[in-house]
């Protein structure tokens, strides 16, 4: 995950800079393409006035202002389902070794904690679009491998198998009608922060206040410069070029925060997250080769896909 990218606010500007460097080129063309049609050409109609532009930039502002903010609550939400997996994955492990470590099951402890950080790393990769089991085959036995390759959803198959698992234990008189309960809850609460997960991934921002958004935004950039032109001269240029680029950061900071799963700097990360809960597990677990956490990143490069 970007945290920022750098300590320096001119290597941060830079690298601001550099990433939209197509679409400043655009704004730069565009005005000097203006200023020349009406100070050099002399074509006087092309100068609008200012009121309906003012007007229409504030309308917009209000419509990237309500955007942005639903794309962050997505972002937050997210961040905070995949935050309260994390407790109740550390809960789950505590309350199985807890429970077992009396009736001297170390090996079903292992399989069971196993099974959960399979269960983290197949739903992180179903929400991402990758092959659900590609990290899981680490933690899963074979026999159990082959139960849920085949699933549409394998994340639900490895819980439902941990819960089947659970009850196993219960009937076997390995935990009593309490334990069962307080280990099924924590399973109910893992199957809800799926859910949650799956409702984020699913529910894409309504296509018609995106198109509409976007399309009032460039006829905005198209004629600001037209409106500024006739008063300001040559100003005109580097003014519109910075309402433009402002405008256009506005834009793009709903776009990057609103599918905040799907593996952007600017995402949930979620390969840190169960990295996190990978290493307290296996902790937990009392294992000595514990995997190193992901780093805060910190780049001065334009990366797509950082987590």
């Amino acid at each position: 995950m970007i945290i920022k990218f750098s300590d320096k606010i001119y290597e941060r500007w830079y690298s601001i800079l550099r990433n939209n460097r197509k679409q400043l080129a655009f704004f730069i063309v565009w005005a000097v393409f203006i200023y020349y049609l009406e100070h050099v050409l002399r074509w006087d109609w092309i100068s609008l006035p200012m009121t309906p532009v003012a007007l229409l930039g504030g309308g917009l502002a209000i419509f990237l202002g309500f955007r942005n903010n639903s794309a962050y609550d997505r972002w937050w939400e997210a961040r905070k389902i995949w935050g309260g997996m994390v407790n109740v994955s550390r809960t789950f492990s505590m309350n199985v070794i807890s429970f077992l470590k009396s009736e001297n099951e170390e090996d079903r402890i292992h399989q069971i904690v196993k099974r959960h950080l399979a269960f983290i790393y197949a739903l992180k990769n179903q929400l991402r679009e990758l092959e659900a089991l590609h990290q899981s085959k680490d933690f899963l036995r074979s026999d159990e491998l082959l139960i849920h390759e085949n699933k549409v959803n394998a994340a639900t198959s490895i819980l439902t198998e941990q819960g089947m698992s659970i009850t196993t234990l219960k009937k076997e008189g390995k935990i009593d009608a309490f334990e069962h309960q307080l280990l099924m809850k924590n399973i109910e609460l893992m199957f809800d922060y799926q859910g949650m997960s799956e409702r984020i991934k699913k529910t894409v921002f309504p296509y018609f206040y995106k198109y509409f958004t976007r399309t009032f935004l460039w006829l905005f950039l198209l004629i600001l410069p037209a409106s500024l032109v006739h008063e300001m001269s040559w100003h005109a240029i580097p003014l519109s070029v910075a309402i433009s680029f402002v405008y256009m950061i506005l834009d793009r900071i709903g776009d990057v925060t609103e599918n905040p799963l799907d593996g952007r700097s600017s995402g949930t990360p979620l390969n840190a997250i169960c990295r996190t809960i990978e290493i307290d597990l296996l902790q937990q677990l009392g294992e000595e080769n514990i995997p190193e956490s992901y780093p805060v990143k910190e780049t001065r490069h334009k990366s797509k896909f950082i987590d």
